[in-house]
């Protein structure tokens, strides 16, 4: 490369690293004043007196020239000189900002699989109020067959639950990869209580059952010859 061409080179990169850093130094330098500004304005409830304007345009700047290293340690000093009023208040402005609905932020990432995974963990009365998020919820779950899931987990788990699916004839429906033909989420899911219900009657039912055991014990019949 000749002299000429490499320095315009080397211009053209060395103009570019500065303008990402300018760039960089005003999206930190508007997120500060927002911080500071909204902050400010939630607290105070007169207007700034002296040259509070001017000096926190100069804190703003050489805040703005730090690494983001030092900008964290200046900030927790800053936190760690505030009273508890002040403290409630920060709190309160960051708590919206720290907020993330991951599970309709992974699915936006190719991450179905990951929120499906997490809300499989959840028990049926968790499941039911999960659908009532959002549509996007509700869609993670239903297409992710949870409810599905959730009784198959139920059914490997406890002896009760598996024999009332052979007793009823359901368990051909579980334990089925999608590429195989399988009844929709809604299925499962109007499947789920019913169950409920045949366990409820089940426990119902064990006392008297064991009560006519031991009455028969007690009390034998004879044949009378």
């Amino acid at each position: 490369m000749e002299p000429e061409m490499e320095d315009k080179t080397l211009e053209q990169m060395n103009s570019t690293f500065m303008d990402s850093q300018t760039d960089e130094r005003s999206k930190k330098s508007t997120v500060f004043k927002t911080i500071t500004n909204g902050l400010m304005t939630g607290s105070r409830k007169r207007p700034s007196e002296g040259n509070y304007e001017k000096e926190k345009e100069v804190c703003i700047q050489l805040f703005d020239q730090w690494s983001e290293a030092d900008q964290v340690e200046f900030v927790e000093h800053l936190i760690s000189r505030m009273c508890h009023y002040q403290h409630g208040h920060i709190n309160s402005y960051l708590k919206p900002m720290l907020q993330r609905d991951f599970i309709t932020a992974l699915p936006a990432q190719g991450l179905d699989h990951i929120a499906e995974n997490i809300l499989s963990f959840l028990d049926a009365r968790s499941l039911c109020s999960a659908e009532l998020v959002c549509k996007e919820w509700q869609r993670v779950i239903s297409e992710g067959m949870l409810w599905k899931k959730l009784i198959e987990r139920m059914v490997r788990t406890d002896p009760l639950w598996k024999g009332l699916s052979e007793r009823h004839q359901w368990e051909k429906y579980l334990f089925k990869n999608r590429t195989t033909e399988v009844p929709p989420n809604s299925y499962y899911r109007s499947l789920y209580p019913k169950i409920i219900q045949d366990i409820e009657v089940s426990s119902a039912a064990a006392p008297l059952a064991l009560s006519l055991t031991l009455l028969s014990l007690i009390f034998p019949v004879f044949p009378i010859h």
